[in-house]
């Protein structure tokens, strides 16, 4: 099992823990606006440290990112900073982008919104041809199928596997009052990517895996089954990160 940690904007603390537990680092730090403007001059030091990890995976901008918004104007910002993002992924070697749907509830019709996300992403992915890079993290959806319906337009439009799913275990708790069963089950192998942490069901908690409402080991291995080719971020409070690799490690999966 390929597993990461998030490094939360600050990877100097988290490089000894990941090197001490063998694991991968998801780097935040661009996902800060001052940050991904000034990634060609702050990637090269950050390659000289990332090197010798497992896996190096990135999150991309996402605060006030609206990719389906009727807006030009907004369209453009979206653009703009998530190509900035995809560009400081390639600069520190990242094998992973984790971008954010953008999707607000009742802003617009399913329908909608799914057609102005296919227009934008399908515009942002023509020069990306890399399968498996790029994945669409939840956040506030309710339910799955928006998300499953236009990774496989884009994926057909392209005949190829360049938009996959980034499922957020803590953000379905939180956000969604659909089974965390039937996520998984629903976007199944589309999902290649997931956010690990745990919450009380209703705020965005970043917990532990060892405490919090969702039942973490019939999810993972429900991951397991229906998405194996999945790669797993512990994103939980920094504090939480060492005793929830241990926690893992206990039970088999790292």
């Amino acid at each position: 099992m390929n597993i990461l940690i998030s490094d939360w904007g600050f990877l100097e603390r988290a490089l000894p823990l990941a090197q001490t537990y063998q694991v991968g680092i998801e780097v935040a730090e661009f996902t800060i606006p001052e940050n991904v403007q000034a990634a060609p001059e702050l990637a090269p030091a950050m390659v000289d440290q990332l090197a010798g990890l497992r896996l190096v995976g990135m999150h991309a901008p996402f605060a006030e990112l609206v990719p389906a918004s009727k807006d030009p104007l907004v369209r453009q910002v979206a653009r703009t900073r998530l190509q900035q993002g995809y560009e400081a992924a390639l600069a520190i070697h990242a094998s992973h982008l984790v971008v954010h749907s953008g999707y607000f509830p009742k802003t617009y019709p399913r329908a909608m919104w799914i057609d102005n996300s296919f227009d934008f992403w399908v515009e942002f992915l023509e020069d990306k041809p890399v399968p498996g890079f790029i994945h669409m993290e939840n956040v506030y959806e309710d339910d799955f199928t928006p998300l499953q319906e236009l990774i496989d337009r884009v994926n057909l439009k392209f005949s190829d596997e360049r938009l996959t799913a980034c499922l957020d275990i803590g953000h379905v708790n939180a956000n969604s009052t659909r089974t965390m069963d039937g996520w998984i089950k629903g976007l199944g192998d589309r999902i290649r990517y997931v956010h690990l942490h745990n919450n009380d069901g209703l705020l965005d908690d970043h917990w532990g895996l060892d405490r919090g409402k969702i039942n973490v080991t019939e999810t993972l291995d429900l991951l397991g089954a229906y998405a194996p080719q999945a790669v797993w971020t512990v994103e939980t409070l920094p504090l939480d990160t060492e005793p929830t690799l241990i926690w893992l490690r206990e039970k088999g999966y790292l």
